[in-house]
C-alpha cells in the first residue's frame, strides 16, 4: 500500500531499510498504472519525487533539528502536497481526502518547523495512514 511506500510503520518492514539520506524508489509508487476511471491526483500522489524521502527527512530531524537538507525535503514533500490536495479538490474529490491530505501537511510543516517529537513522528504516521486509506478506493495503489 501507498502508507509503507512512503513511511516505513509497524507491519512495513524491509520497505525503507536503506536508511537515512536513501530513496527507495524516486517516485512514491514506481509500479502504478492509473486505471482509465482513476482521478489524475492518483497519478500525481504515484509520481511524487518527495514523498519517497519523509521517511528519512524525518529520520534526520528527529536526530538533529534544524538539518536544512532535511528540512528542504519536507518542504518540497509538502509542496508536491498541496498540488495534490488541490488536484482532490478540483477532480471532486472527497472532501476527507482533501482534509487528511491539509492534515499531512500540516503534520510535515510541524516536523520541518518545530522539530520531531515522538508525538509528532506520530502525527505524522497518522496522517500518512488517512491518506494511503482515504486514497486507496480511488486509485487503487498496488499492495
Amino acid at each position: 500500500m501507498l502508507i509503507c511506500l512512503i513511511l516505513p510503520l509497524a507491519g512495513c518492514a524491509g520497505v525503507a531499510d536503506a536508511g537515512p539520506g536513501t530513496r527507495s524508489a524516486d517516485v512514491a509508487v514506481p509500479s502504478y498504472r492509473p486505471t482509465p476511471d482513476a482521478p489524475d491526483y492518483c497519478d500525481a500522489l504515484a509520481g511524487s519525487t518527495h514523498l519517497a524521502g519523509v521517511p528519512a527527512a524525518v529520520g534526520v530531524l528527529a536526530a538533529e533539528r534544524g538539518d536544512v537538507e532535511a528540512e528542504l525535503e519536507l518542504t518540497a514533500a509538502i509542496d508536491e502536497l498541496r498540488l495534490i490536495g488541490d488536484g482532490v479538490s478540483d477532480q471532486g474529490g472527497s472532501p476527507r481526502l482533501r482534509a487528511a491530505v491539509d492534515d499531512l501537511v500540516d503534520a510535515l510543516n510541524s516536523a520541518r518547523d518545530d522539530g520531531v517529537t515522538t508525538s509528532v513522528r506520530e502525527v505524522v504516521s497518522a496522517a500518512l495512514d488517512d491518506v494511503g486509506r482515504l486514497v486507496q478506493p480511488a486509485c487503487r495503489f498496488p499492495s
